[in-house]
């Protein structure tokens, strides 16, 4: 847990509040039914979908945009609540990602965005997961890092032991109007049953060439989420980070390997005749 509680406080200690998160020169608003929703859109090329974890924002994506941007045209969402996008329905403290995907679909609908490639984080993950068994026809090559098919009694027990207190502080940089909401929806999700829920039929209906990774030190999220995903994707490969936490991606010591495979297995090289 200790792995987990340092990555996301060293990534979002940099934002004291709401209002110092600023609109960045490429960032836009996509107006979801009257609720705003902040991406930024960066390069040209094939699209390439970036969903951050939760009580995070596109600032996770900052490093490998650089890069990405370079071949692909990212689009980096901050999610429902988080950074400079609006909370969605105030009155009901529970966060479901198949909403989330919904919201997500719209804005590639605007965008007039058919075929993509993405990358999600944790909750983005999840939200990937919804993503493809929606619209499985809509995406390419995806890449999920520490996501969940559903809520296993350790996930439970770990939200029940870890408490709302540390919620609260993980929630901090997102200002005093967003951090309750987002607190309690976190504790919420845990307490869900059915968001996420993904049988081995439904992800056997999968189409996009995938990529499961996850950290095997990840205190979070049990190994065989993992390895059960990989299983019942049909075009899937999965990658075991030797000593990664639950989200290996944002540790400054394994950045540029995830850059350098995360670019390799989107440009096909790690496909397979079988």
């Amino acid at each position: 847990m200790r792995q987990l509680t340092n990555l996301i406080l060293v990534f979002t200690c940099c934002f004291s509040s709401y209002g110092q998160v600023k609109v960045n020169p490429n960032g836009k608003f996509f107006d979801y039914n009257g609720i705003k929703i902040y991406y930024e859109d960066t390069g040209k090329g094939e699209p390439l979908l970036l969903l951050h974890s939760f009580f995070g924002t596109v600032e996770h994506w900052k490093f490998y945009v650089e890069a990405y941007s370079k071949q692909f045209r990212t689009i980096a969402i901050d999610m429902m609540g988080h950074g400079r996008s609006d909370i969605y329905r105030k009155e009901d403290s529970t966060f479901r990602h198949a909403d989330y995907a919904k919201i997500v679909l719209a804005l590639l609908d605007s965008l007039k965005l058919n075929n993509v490639n993405a990358i999600g984080a944790s909750s983005g993950g999840m939200t990937l997961l919804y993503l493809n068994t929606m619209q499985p026809e809509r995406f390419n090559s995806v890449i999920t890092i520490g996501a969940q098919i559903y809520f296993s009694k350790h996930v439970r027990d770990w939200a029940t032991k870890t408490g709302m207190n540390k919620f609260l502080e993980w929630a901090r940089s997102h200002g005093p109007e967003k951090q309750m909401t987002l607190a309690r929806q976190f504790s919420q999700m845990h307490k869900l049953y059915g968001d996420p829920s993904f049988t081995p039929d439904m992800l056997n209906t999968i189409d996009a060439k995938w990529l499961v990774v996850q950290g095997d030190n990840d205190a979070t999220v049990p190994l065989q989420q993992a390895i059960e995903m990989h299983q019942y994707i049909p075009k899937s490969r999965l990658w075991i980070i030797p000593n990664g936490g639950h989200l290996p991606h944002l540790d400054a010591r394994i950045q540029s390997e995830f850059l350098k495979i995360s670019i390799e297995f989107l440009n096909g090289k790690w496909d397979t005749n079988d």
